[in-house]
């Protein structure tokens, strides 16, 4: 299986009353996602499936994603991978799914502890910038500490 963490693009300040959860994407944060996007096509044919967090962020990130790999009807918003989501918990969202080609959008640092989780019996201090993608990757089932971090590319590479 190979599992594609990405996190969402660059978002609006906190600014109460606004809720973290409300918080949408800039301008540069979309522009910068669809570019990313179009570089991932160069070495990721598609994605079986898009899951993101309820956080609007994440979902304009991952319908971007999904309109530029024209697969918009792959995506399903995962209540349990919002902001604070364990990796146990990612495990067991990820368990209900076939699917061999999975993207997952969500938070800093949830996205720096899963590769930890997964890659690691230590922890690891892991830089991972808004529109961020990391390609973790398992023979068989997903396990802690089995995973091979195939890549990790900031959004500025492309």
């Amino acid at each position: 299986m190979n599992l594609y963490l990405i996190r969402h693009s660059i978002s609006e300040k906190l600014i109460p009353p606004k809720k973290d959860f409300e918080r949408e994407l800039t301008q540069s944060g979309i522009e910068l996602i669809k570019k990313a996007s179009e570089g991932w096509k160069k070495i990721i044919p598609s994605f079986d499936l898009i899951l993101y967090s309820p956080y609007i962020r994440a979902e304009q990130t991952a319908k971007t994603i999904a309109q530029i790999f024209n697969i918009t009807d792959k995506l399903v918003k995962e209540n349990n991978i919002a902001a604070g989501c364990s990796t146990g918990n990612l495990i067991d969202v990820l368990s209900v799914y076939d699917e061999q080609n999975i993207a997952v959008v969500g938070h800093q640092p949830d996205l720096s502890n899963h590769i930890t989780n997964f890659c690691s019996h230590n922890h690891l201090n892991i830089a991972f910038p808004p529109a961020a993608i990391a390609k973790v990757s398992f023979d068989g089932s997903m396990k802690f500490g089995i995973g091979r971090l195939e890549f990790l590319i900031p959004a500025e590479a492309y």
